[in-house]
């Protein structure tokens, strides 16, 4: 079911390895654990995950097919979870990003909104966790109809009429095209793209982040760097955390 709707342009491609892999897929049982282990008991809300009370917000900027994204939230975020989202330090918001590893917008757009119909039913989260889990090889075109129902039957709870109906909802789809616009108003190369701040203020990109410009290029003309993703960690969270307390 793709929803068509008009997206900003594409970035320029992810340039970090696929440290992860993202070739062969786990079997499913394994994945239904893991997921389950990782956010149960752990309220969401929408695209957020956490106490909706929590005093620090983190947004995370993500394209579902970009390998970047999975090194981050299969690797990096489990940890980040049980020592900052359990404790209700930190709440998590995912937000679309729209890399050159998805093939073309629609793809795109119907990915990331097959993802918030489920956050409708409280589990987004689920969703996209399981399919950075199941994530194919980039440039593949393996996101079809097939897929992305595969993806849903592994949610426990998920009412499949219901999810199916959210993803015509355009609004959802408009809901992606402005997060992708809102990411490239940042102008930060690529996937992911952190905000953070105090849920009670504004959220600024995570300072580690910075802007990179070659020498003799054009001013403003914003070139990849050999290693332009910075990732955030559980240990690095730490310091932003005591710098925003």
């Amino acid at each position: 079911m793709a929803v068509a709707v008009g997206l900003a342009g594409v970035l320029v491609p992810a340039g970090l390895s696929d440290i992860a892999g993202s070739s062969g897929h786990p079997p499913r049982a394994s994945v239904e654990s893991q997921v389950s282990a990782l956010l149960s008991g752990i309220p969401q809300n929408g695209n957020s995950l956490g106490q909706p009370s929590a005093p620090i917000t983190l947004q995370v900027f993500g394209d579902l097919e970009s390998p970047d994204v999975r090194t981050f939230m299969v690797w990096l975020l489990p940890d980040i979870i049980h020592e900052w989202v359990r404790p209700n330090i930190v709440k998590i918001q995912f937000r679309s990003f729209m890399t050159a590893s998805s093939p073309n917008p629609t793809v795109f757009i119907d990915q990331q909104t097959a993802a918030l119909a489920a956050g409708e039913q409280d589990n987004l989260w689920n969703f996209i966790d399981t399919f950075y889990h199941e994530q194919g090889r980039e440039h593949t075109r393996y996101v079809t109809e097939a897929y992305l129902n595969n993806i849903a039957e592994q949610i426990p709870g998920l009412d499949l009429p219901e999810w199916e109906t959210n993803r015509a909802r355009r609004e959802l789809a408009q809901q992606v095209v402005e997060d992708d616009r809102s990411a490239q108003a940042i102008r930060f190369p690529d996937a992911p793209l952190f905000l953070i701040g105090r849920t009670d203020g504004k959220l600024a990109p995570w300072p580690i982040y910075r802007l990179y410009e070659e020498p003799g290029l054009k001013p403003g003309f914003i070139k990849r760097p050999v290693h332009p993703i910075s990732f955030i960690t559980s240990h690095t969270l730490k310091k932003v955390i005591e710098d925003l307390s």
